[in-house]
């Protein structure tokens, strides 16, 4: 006995393949555009100005306030917050912690500066006028680097490729993380931070190396690589260790930076001139975990009907089969064949 009607599988068959086909070309597209958005851009920056820098502060965090630099140093027993006159580079406030604690980055919220201890969980708060310890607040994990964004919350780095976002009214609540890619890969060592506010983007020098990158807060890409290699075989000396502070100076729009143990303060320009790296939240959000499979099915149908070479005739034959077999009435009954 021929069995028929195997013709509208075949060509469900063949729907598939394109099907498949479009969604192998859809993924491959999506990849190298990330590949494109991603690549980091190398910048060697110029020196606009030097400013005198105690060669004895092992500088952690750097922050630029009221047309002073404020400076966090650390190491147990020399551990310090200080705030620095920015036209010799004398130091006018000292405020110095305790043998206990080793000091790590500063920021400011809600008007007064915080300070972050290494390893010993714990934050400190400080009036910015006097200096004066006036509370503190307790840290999970280890305390690296910290900055503070327009709108008020914080950034914190622990040396991971991720970084923290802390809640100002509440300096103990974590309330997200954001992972750093560097070409599509997680790096490390992420230490000091600063977020200006005109740029959007998160600074972080990379702990052992003298290198700054410019973050994405939204996707977590490093758009810039900022190189200090040259400034510092040109300008510092064999005592002074690795790049770690960055303060943006809101009255030129440029950045002051230094290391542990350099001889200078470094005014340098760090604008990002590519705003490609810069991903709007509208953007990111129609693409989420949780809306992406039915975007991509939309998309996907879509594109088969009406982009697809032949998908009409394709779709035009399926519908016609199934339109057929529900409107044919069922043949007649047959006596069983000898």
């Amino acid at each position: 006995m021929v069995v028929r009607g195997g013709g509208h599988k075949s060509v469900l068959f063949l729907f598939f393949i394109l099907l498949f086909s479009s969604f192998s070309g859809l993924v491959s597209s999506d990849s190298s555009t990330d590949s494109e958005v991603n690549n980091v851009e190398i910048i060697f920056p110029e020196v606009i100005d030097t400013l005198p820098h105690d060669s004895l502060a092992f500088t952690q965090g750097l922050l630029f306030l009221d047309g002073k630099l404020y400076e966090s140093t650390g190491l147990y027993g020399e551990s310090s917050l200080r705030v620095v006159n920015t036209t010799t580079g004398e130091i006018e406030k000292i405020a110095n912690l305790s043998e206990t604690y080793f000091a790590e980055g500063i920021s400011v919220s809600n008007g007064n500066i915080i300070q972050l201890t290494w390893r010993e969980n714990i934050g400190f708060i400080y009036n910015s006028s006097t200096l004066e310890a006036i509370g503190n607040f307790s840290i999970n994990g280890e305390g690296w680097g910290i900055c503070s964004t327009q709108s008020g919350n914080l950034w914190l780095s622990d040396g991971s490729y991720q970084l923290s976002k802390i809640d100002s009214s509440n300096l103990s609540s974590i309330v997200g993380s954001l992972t750093v890619y560097y070409n599509n890969s997680p790096i490390n060592r992420l230490n000091e931070l600063e977020c200006p506010s005109d740029s959007g983007f998160i600074y972080s020098n990379i702990w052992l190396e003298d290198k700054i990158l410019a973050i994405n807060p939204n996707s977590g890409n490093v758009c810039s690589e900022f190189d200090f290699s040259e400034i510092r075989q040109q300008f510092e000396n064999n005592y002074s260790r690795e790049l770690n502070g960055i303060a943006f100076d809101d009255s030129s729009s440029f950045f002051w930076i230094t290391g542990k143990n350099w001889s200078n303060y470094y005014l340098v320009d760090l604008q990002v001139n590519s705003q490609d790296c810069l991903i709007s939240e509208e953007l990111l959000d129609c693409c989420n975990e949780n809306n992406f499979s039915l975007f991509r099915t939309i998309l996907l149908i879509a594109v088969a009907i009406f982009v697809m070479p032949f998908s009409w005739p394709i779709f035009g034959m399926i519908f016609y089969k199934i339109f057929r077999r529900q409107t044919q009435h069922p043949p007649p009954t047959r006596n069983k064949e000898e």
